[in-house]
């Protein structure tokens, strides 16, 4: 299983530049094999950006940045599955973003997360929480924190509710604790391979460890170049979540270069 390093270009660029920018990774993808690339730009960019990298390298895939949870119907200014299945692999679901200003709940994270499982498209379920945690100074209370509603393990347990076993090893799991998304305050590597840990041992012990280890968790929130070889050397992170720094082409490209060094110990 390939660590995996996704681009969320949010409400971003214009179409010209987005194709430059498809363009410029698609290129250096095709040196860092051992790396899974996604682009999910907006969704009116995907057709054009899929027929210009037609012949794209085996390793970058699409994903949609939100979904609705039904094939078809009145809901004006959604996107349903079926109308990028052909184009996308993934699907972003439950973003921090989405939740605060649009008002996402537990709910219909869960209802985008089945739909997409039985669309075929696999989901991208993010969680974070608003405030640092202590694990340093106050472990199992905060684990058992992460458990009470609005924690982040909870949030695991309702976006996965009915979900079928058979099925666990399409998830992808993105941690973004909220108060490092957009503000330049990452992680240090050590705390989001911590919670990460504590979110793998979790999932071993609600499922079983075997299982555990096909569902990739990765990490979000000011993800660089300047760190991204902080996180990648930690065992528990298996990829990255880029938001910003993913729609500068160069810089996008050295955090997959550098985070495939780092996961394949070969220089590229």
């Amino acid at each position: 299983m390939n660590p995996v390093v996704i681009g969320n270009w949010k409400m971003n660029l214009t179409l010209g530049e987005a194709q430059l920018l498809a363009g410029h990774v698609a290129r250096n993808a095709e040196k860092i094999h051992e790396l899974e690339v996604v682009l999910c730009p907006p969704c009116i960019f995907l057709y054009p950006i899929f027929e210009d990298l037609r012949a794209k390298p085996h390793n970058l895939s699409f994903g949609l940045q939100n979904s609705m949870w039904e094939e078809s119907g009145a809901y004006t200014g959604e996107v349903s599955l079926s109308m990028a299945k052909r184009i996308c692999k993934y699907v972003i679901v439950g973003h921090s973003e989405r939740r605060r200003v649009f008002g996402e709940t537990d709910v219909m994270v869960n209802q985008k997360v089945r739909f997409a499982l039985q669309s075929g498209v696999s989901p991208i379920i993010c969680i974070g929480e608003e405030g640092r945690f202590h694990l340093e100074d106050y472990y199992d209370r905060e684990v058992g924190r992460m458990k009470n509603e609005g924690g982040i393990l909870l949030q695991i347990d309702k976006a996965l509710e009915g979900v079928k076993r058979e099925d666990l090893d399409e998830v992808i799991i993105a941690y973004e604790p909220i108060w490092a998304i957009g503000a330049g305050n990452s992680a240090t590597g050590a705390y989001a391979a911590a919670i990460c840990y504590i979110i793998k041992n979790y999932l071993a012990d609600k499922y079983s460890e075997d299982l555990a280890k096909e569902i990739r968790v990765v990490y979000g929130g000011s993800v660089t170049s300047s760190n991204v070889n902080e996180y990648m050397l930690q065992p528990s992170i298996d990829g990255l979540l880029v938001g910003g720094e993913s729609i500068k082409p160069k810089e996008f490209s050295e955090i997959c270069r550098i985070a495939a060094e780092v996961k394949s110990g070969r220089a590229i």
